[in-house]
C-alpha cells in the first residue's frame, strides 16, 4: 500500500476558526486538509462578536465581500450599576477607525460558520472533508499521521504540520497530555437567543446589568436577531431556567416578551483557562483548543482568529524552507502573552459584574464611577487589547514596535481610492516615506521571503506607489519619528526607522529572527 499524500497542514475542527485556519494557510501557499467530524455547521448561535483587526484579517485573506452581508456593526457598549445608571461607558460610533474597519461586528455564528466553511472549500490547495472524526494523532519527528474515522472505516492522513482547532473539549489536547491553567472563574449563565417583533425599540450598543440581584447583559445581532444573558443564582437549576415561563420572567425588564421568538437558550459555565503549552512538535493548538476567555469583552473567537494568522503565516515560511522554522518557536511566545492579558481583564471584569451583595455593588458603583468622571478608565474594548511584547520583532523598543500598523484610505498609480493592505499584501511589507534605496537585502526581502516595498509619494506614478490623501500615514510617521516601517502578515509592526536607507538593518533583523542563516 502507498502512504498517503503528504499535506503541508491538516486542520482538525472547522469551526470559525478552523476555517480560517485553513484560508489562512492556503492563501499562504499551502496544502491543507481541513477535518471536522460533524458533516454540517453546528445549526444554533454561540460566539457573536468580532472587532476590527479581525475583519481587517478577513480583507486581508480576501473574505470581507462574503463576511459583510452576514455581520452588522453596533456602537459598543456600557455597564449599569445598581441603580441603572453608567459605571463604565464603552460606546463608540460605529464608523470606520484607524484600522479600516468599524469597532464592532456581531453576526449569528451558524450563519458565519457557513460563510467561512464554504469559503475554505472554495479555496485553491484546501480538501475539507467532514463527517470524518480524528482518534489519533501521531507525530513521527518528520511528519504527523492522523487516524480518522469515516463511517466506522479508519484512514491515516499525514501532514508536516497539525492545527488543532478541536473546541474548548479538545481531544487532541488530552491526548498530548496538555493541562489548562484554571483562574478560577466559573460561573453559570443562561444564554437566550431571540429574535424580536420591533428591533427599533432596543438599544444600538450592548447592555451590561452590574444588577446583584441579577447579573445580564443584552447585546445587539444582526436583523431582528438579539441575544440576552443572564447569570444564574444558587439553587437555580437549567431545566427550570429554560423553559419559557423563565426566560419571559427573564426578559421582560428589557423588552415584551410577547411575540419574542426564542431560537435558543442554554446554560453555559464562563472560564478562564489556558493551556500550559501551546504546541508539542508539529501539533498545535488554536482557538478554544487552547485557550477559554469569559466573554465580558467578546474577545473568545477573535483570539481563535489572531492565533491561526499568527501561526498560517510561519508555518508556510517553514515549509517554504526548513531554515525558517526557528519562526515556529514564536507562536506562543506571542500569543498566550497577548491572549492571557485580556483573560486577566476579562476575569476582573468578570468578578465586579458578578456581585450579588448589594453594599458591596453599590460601593463598585462608587469607585467605578469615580474612575469615570476623572477620564481614567479605559473608554473602548480595543483599549484592552495590547499588542506584542515578544517574539518576532526588532530589538529596537519603539512605541510602535509590536502594534497593529494603521490602515487608512490611500491612491494608488491608476487614481484607485483603497485601503492601505491591497497594497501592502497578505505578506511582509516595507512602506517607506521617501526612497528605498536597492541591496543584496532588499532582494532577499523581495525574492526570498515575497515580501512588498511600498512608498508614500505626492505623485504615484507606478506599482509600489502610493499617495497619502487623507494625511493619516504622514502623521503616523511623524509620531513616530520614521521614515520607514517593516509590517509583518499579521498587520502588526515589526519595527520602524528613521530613513529609507535604514530597512537594510530592520530586513537583517528580521531575517536573523526567522531564519537560522543569514543573508549573504
Amino acid at each position: 500500500m502507498s502512504d498517503p499524500e503528504l499535506h503541508d497542514v491538516i486542520v482538525v475542527g472547522m469551526g470559525p476558526v478552523g476555517s480560517a485556519a485553513a484560508i489562512f494557510a492556503a492563501r499562504a501557499g499551502l496544502r491543507v486538509c481541513a477535518l471536522d467530524k460533524s458533516a454540517d455547521v453546528y445549526p444554533l448561535p454561540r460566539a457573536t462578536h468580532f472587532d476590527a483587526e479581525i475583519m481587517r484579517l478577513f480583507q486581508r485573506a480576501g473574505l470581507t465581500t462574503e463576511v459583510g452581508p452576514v455581520v452588522r456593526t453596533y456602537d459598543g457598549g456600557v455597564h449599569l450599576g445598581v441603580d441603572g445608571e453608567p459605571i463604565r461607558d464603552f460606546r463608540v460610533r460605529a464608523e470606520r477607525g484607524p484600522l479600516g474597519w468599524y469597532p464592532h461586528y456581531t453576526f449569528l455564528q451558524p450563519e458565519l460558520d457557513r460563510v467561512l466553511r464554504d469559503q475554505a472549500a472554495a479555496v485553491p490547495g484546501v480538501a475539507c472533508r467532514t463527517g470524518a472524526e480524528v482518534v489519533d494523532v501521531r507525530d513521527t519527528g518528520s511528519d504527523v499521521e492522523v487516524d480518522v474515522d469515516v463511517d466506522g472505516r479508519t484512514e491515516t492522513l499525514r501532514a508536516r504540520y497539525v492545527i488543532a482547532c478541536d473546541g474548548a473539549s479538545s481531544p487532541i489536547r488530552k491526548r498530548l497530555g496538555i493541562r489548562l491553567d484554571d483562574y478560577g472563574f466559573d460561573e453559570r449563565w443562561i444564554i437566550v437567543d431571540v429574535r424580536v417583533p420591533h428591533p427599533e425599540v432596543l438599544p444600538e450598543y450592548s447592555v451590561m446589568w452590574c444588577d446583584p440581584s441579577r447579573p445580564a447583559t443584552y447585546i445587539p445581532q444582526p436583523g431582528r436577531n438579539r441575544r440576552w444573558e443572564f447569570m444564574l443564582l444558587d439553587g437555580e437549576s437549567a431545566e427550570e431556567m429554560t423553559r419559557r415561563d423563565s426566560i419571559d420572567r427573564l426578559l421582560k425588564p428589557s423588552v415584551d416578551p410577547t411575540g419574542v421568538e426564542i431560537v435558543r437558550s442554554a446554560v453555559y459555565r464562563f472560564h478562564g483557562l489556558i493551556a500550559e503549552s501551546w504546541r508539542s512538535g508539529r501539533v498545535f493548538l488554536a482557538g478554544d483548543a487552547a485557550h477559554q476567555t469569559p466573554p465580558f469583552y467578546g474577545q473568545g473567537m477573535c483570539h481563535g482568529i489572531r492565533d491561526v494568522s499568527n501561526l498560517a503565516w510561519k508555518l508556510a515560511l517553514a515549509v517554504r524552507d526548513t531554515r525558517f522554522e526557528p519562526a515556529l518557536d514564536s507562536y506562543a511566545e506571542e500569543r498566550r502573552p497577548h491572549v492571557k492579558t485580556i483573560i486577566d481583564a476579562s476575569v476582573e471584569n468578570g468578578r465586579y459584574i458578578c456581585i450579588l451583595d448589594r453594599d458591596e455593588a453599590l460601593e463598585r458603583d462608587r469607585r467605578l464611577r469615580e474612575r469615570l468622571a476623572a477620564g481614567t478608565d479605559v473608554r473602548s474594548f480595543r483599549s484592552v487589547i495590547p499588542g506584542l511584547a515578544a517574539g518576532v520583532l526588532s530589538a529596537a523598543e519603539t512605541a510602535e514596535r509590536g502594534q497593529l500598523m494603521i490602515q487608512p484610505t490611500v491612491k494608488t498609480a491608476d487614481g484607485r481610492d483603497v485601503l492601505l493592505d491591497e497594497q501592502l499584501g497578505s505578506g511582509f511589507a516595507v512602506l517607506v516615506a521617501g526612497d528605498a534605496p536597492p541591496s543584496a537585502r532588499t532582494a532577499w526581502f523581495t525574492d526570498v521571503l515575497g515580501g512588498r516595498i511600498v512608498r508614500v509619494v505626492a505623485d504615484p506614478s507606478g506599482p509600489g506607489e502610493i499617495a497619502d490623501p487623507t494625511g493619516a500615514l504622514a502623521a503616523w510617521f511623524a509620531g513616530a519619528a520614521a521614515g520607514a516601517v517593516l509590517v509583518r502578515p499579521d498587520g502588526y509592526v515589526f519595527g520602524t526607522v528613521p530613513d529609507g536607507p535604514g530597512i537594510h538593518r530592520l530586513i537583517d533583523e528580521l531575517a536573523s529572527q526567522l531564519s537560522s542563516v543569514p543573508i549573504r
